[in-house]
């Protein structure tokens, strides 16, 4: 099996998980207790940085798996237990989800340009 399949099997593995903890009962969840849902902008960001990583060749692609990802588990929490958090959730999400693409993109584009620098 080569890497990029590895690594497509990661990134989607860990959406599913991320989609598996949405329906998980309140008490198994973790709690960070910050006022600013920084766990959250770290969960999406590491989710689209995998992402990238998988998929370097489609970015718009990974932009829109991961801004309808954000959307759905959203939905899906919303669907499940009834009540939905405030819209700034789904924005961090989103915003977290996208600099880990943007983060993805920078390494992957310094890795090529040492990559070419080497000289075998």
């Amino acid at each position: 099996m080569t890497s990029d399949r590895l690594l497509k099997i990661a990134a989607w593995l860990y959406i599913a998980a991320l989609a598996a903890l949405t329906f998980a009962r309140v008490y198994w969840r973790s709690e960070i207790m910050n006022p600013y849902d920084v766990d959250r902008l770290l969960v999406f960001g590491l989710a689209g940085l995998l992402m990238w990583v998988a998929y370097p060749q489609a970015p718009s692609f990974v932009c829109l798996v991961m801004i309808a990802s954000v959307c759905g588990l959203n939905f899906v929490h919303y669907a499940a237990t009834g009540r939905t958090g405030p819209p700034l959730d789904a924005i961090l999400g989103m915003a977290g989800a996208l600099w880990g693409v943007a983060l993805g993109a920078f390494f992957t584009l310094r890795l090529s340009r040492r990559l070419k620098r080497l000289p075998f």
